[in-house]
């Protein structure tokens, strides 16, 4: 009898294990990685596993045997992090018109925030509406312009909003925020944001409040003033309670180079407040926007025919070119400026694109100094305008300010036409840079930091939830890359040129990317606020 026992109990443990051993396979992931080397986004170091993705998220990260899946990639002597998050972008401006986004998803980039700078499309709910129905192949996510709002409500007008102006722009405000913004972005040296003063930035910030929205500046100086224009930025969040989000913070006037503590002052006080303020940066000495912010904001007033009939004045056309000259040729270190300005999008003369303005005047036969130098930039702007890259930053400070664990990367960049006009390399080149020059050849950040702020930090600081972080649960956005191959190929004279080095990209559990080379996939996902939808303010 008691051997009858020892028996069924050996039986029964043996058609147990049986079972769980024959039973019903677990089901196969779509994709599975193996052998690459992990950086989580964390900071945290490398370790060596395998991932397994299913649908849109990561499985399991571990060993993983190649017959449980469906796809394989080998990433052996490769890195595999999260995709990287570009939070400062100009992408909504062609998105649109170019879904696939090549020039960042062939940076590694998985997921862009547009908006910046104070101008966004308007309405939002058509922008998203027509890439819900195209398709895109990275996420994108998108802030609401100051610029935008105030244009819809005042025009240009240079005075302060009354009562009933101020009640419609925050009414649209609501509007953006529901249709799935993320929050509220300004560009006070832009027009019309320049005509703002603080009290209304931060009337107009309080209502992205109720959403969990953040706040994002393009602050009003970045030269001998901008320790008060970073304080003003830091008011706006703190006065409202939402986060703060310093853009492409840097020292743009040689009178300041080498002062980075006008910027980490008022940043690390206010953090040690409780104050969430954050800044990214991009990894070059030049700046790049339209001429326009060489101008007094005065001057365009009234819409560009006021412009054209002030210019026509001559005391008024003086007044404007001493002030162009102090505001974009001036040096106090004896910088031969019409050197460092380049003429990088010009529809009234290609011919000028690439060139700075010392070249140009010199091929006009024009005497290449300061004055006529000026006289160039106005002209340019009465003939519509033109987009430039300026020379204005020290290495030095870019590296120093580089290294502040509260600052990311980003590229202030766009979605780019290959081959038109002469762009800022930023544009394709930003996150390979940091990587290549500044990580492997300066040593300036230890790869394992510099991917935290491609990743986690950007991920933490625009509440995207479910991205930034390698690890089971999270969406399935993946950059893999040869650590000592990755480099920007993009230069100054010769921008459209992509990376090296870059083997994979993952967008929500699909291949975008295969060995340098854009499959076509279009599974990027809109990264709506979390008010969209809601009725209620």
């Amino acid at each position: 009898m008691k051997t009858n026992h020892v028996v069924g109990f050996f039986l029964l443990i043996f058609f147990s294990f049986l079972f769980l051993t024959c039973g019903p396979s677990p089901e196969p992931f779509d994709l599975v990685i193996k052998n690459g080397y992990i950086l989580d986004g964390c900071g945290n170091p490398p370790y060596r596993e395998d991932i397994g993705i299913r649908g849109k998220k990561i499985a399991q990260i571990g060993s993983i045997s190649e017959s449980k899946a469906e796809k394989v990639i080998d990433a052996h002597n490769l890195t595999v992090t999260p995709g990287f998050i570009d939070v400062h972008t100009h992408c909504d401006r062609g998105i649109d018109e170019i879904p696939t986004v090549d020039n960042y998803l062939l940076q590694g980039v998985t997921t862009v925030i547009g908006g910046n700078c104070g101008g966004h499309p308007f309405p939002l709910k058509s922008l998203f509406q027509k890439l819900e129905n195209k398709g895109i192949s990275l996420n994108f996510a998108c802030l609401i312009g100051h610029n935008t709002i105030r244009r819809e409500v005042m025009g240009l007008k240079k005075t302060l909003p009354t009562t009933e102006e101020m009640k419609e722009m925050k009414k649209l405000i609501h509007q953006e925020m529901k249709a799935g913004a993320v929050g509220f972005s300004t560009g006070l040296s832009y027009l019309p944001g320049s005509y703002s003063n603080k009290e209304e930035i931060v009337e107009l910030a309080s209502a992205v409040a109720p959403y969990n929205g953040i706040y994002a500046s393009h602050i009003r100086n970045q030269g001998d003033h901008i320790t008060r224009a970073v304080k003003e930025a830091i008011q706006v969040g703190e006065k409202n309670d939402i986060p703060v989000q310093i853009s492409h913070i840097k020292l743009a006037k040689d009178s300041v180079w080498g002062e980075i503590e006008r910027v980490t002052k008022p940043v690390e006080e206010a953090r040690e407040r409780g104050v969430n303020v954050l800044l990214d940066q991009y990894p070059y000495t030049a700046t790049s926007s339209g001429f326009t912010s060489s101008f007094p904001s005065w001057v365009f007033e009234g819409g560009r025919d006021k412009f054209l009939q002030r210019m026509e004045d001559e005391e008024t056309y003086q007044k404007v070119k001493s002030y162009v000259i102090e505001r974009r040729l001036a040096s106090t270190k004896g910088i031969d400026k019409t050197e460092t300005i380049y003429i990088s999008r010009y529809k009234e003369n290609p011919e000028y694109e690439g060139k700075n303005l010392k070249e140009i005047l010199v091929e006009r036969g024009q005497k290449p100094n300061v004055s006529n130098a000026a006289d160039l930039i106005i002209e340019i702007q009465k003939k519509g305008g033109a987009s430039g890259v300026f020379f204005q930053m020290d290495e030095k400070d870019v590296q120093d300010l580089m290294k502040l664990p509260y600052i990311m990367h980003a590229s202030d960049g766009s979605v780019q036409e290959k081959g038109e006009g002469v762009p800022h390399p930023r544009n394709y080149g930003t996150f390979p840079r940091v990587i290549s020059h500044y990580v492997r050849e300066e040593g300036v950040l230890p790869l394992r930091e510099a991917i935290r702020k491609m990743t986690s930090l950007p991920a933490q600081a625009f509440r995207l939830s479910g991205r930034g972080i390698l690890k089971e649960g999270m969406y399935a956005d993946l950059t893999i890359f040869d650590r000592d191959v990755f480099k920007d190929q993009a230069t100054f004279s010769k921008p459209h040129q992509y990376a090296e080095g870059l083997a994979y990209v993952v967008v929500n559990g699909e291949v975008v990317v295969k060995n340098n080379q854009h499959t076509g996939s279009r599974p990027g996902m809109i990264l709506y606020g979390p008010a969209k939808g809601r009725s209620n303010h």
